[in-house]
């Protein structure tokens, strides 16, 4: 074999193996938090395309939620910053916020139109989870009190 041969062949298979080291490199989110449980890391395997940008949650339940609701999130996450790929977006249709932003229970988890939710007094209040139904119930006007105390129910604030 020729000694230019030979070099060509060594380039040609040193470039095929930067190429296939750098589509092996692991993903990173562009949203290290789960932008639904807004203290948890993003996970690459907890992702959802919206509108052809991906958008990383921390685990298949938050996926799920968003997925009930994603124009709706999508505005959420748009008006509290904390997914970029979304920011500049056009979110269809009409989509209004809710007051709430977060469950009485879990302070730092989402909650969306489609999340379980609580008539107290005639006003809607949001939870994350189905078994914060129960606990809610055994005692409303006290976690109706303290989620007023602390911000998380707008929506009752000089209501109760």
């Amino acid at each position: 074999m020729s000694l230019s041969l030979l070099s060509s062949t060594r380039l040609l298979f040193l470039a095929l193996s930067l190429v296939l080291a750098s589509s092996m490199q692991a993903e990173e989110p562009s949203n290290k938090i789960c932008p639904i449980m807004t203290e948890d890391d993003s996970d690459v395997e907890a992702k959802v395309s919206y509108q052809g940008k991906d958008i990383y949650f921390c685990c298949s339940p938050c996926v799920k939620q968003f997925k009930a609701d994603p124009d709706y999130y999508v505005k959420l996450f748009q008006a509290m910053k904390s997914v970029p790929a979304v920011q500049d977006m056009k979110v269809p249709g009409d989509v209004k916020l809710l007051e709430q932003r977060f469950c009485p229970f879990s302070t730092k988890r989402l909650v969306g139109p489609s999340s379980p939710s609580v008539e107290y007094k005639g006003i809607k209040v949001y939870l994350s989870k189905p078994g914060h139904l129960q606990t809610w119930k055994a005692d409303p006007d006290f976690y109706a009190k303290k989620g007023v105390e602390s911000g998380l129910l707008p929506q009752l604030k000089g209501k109760i």
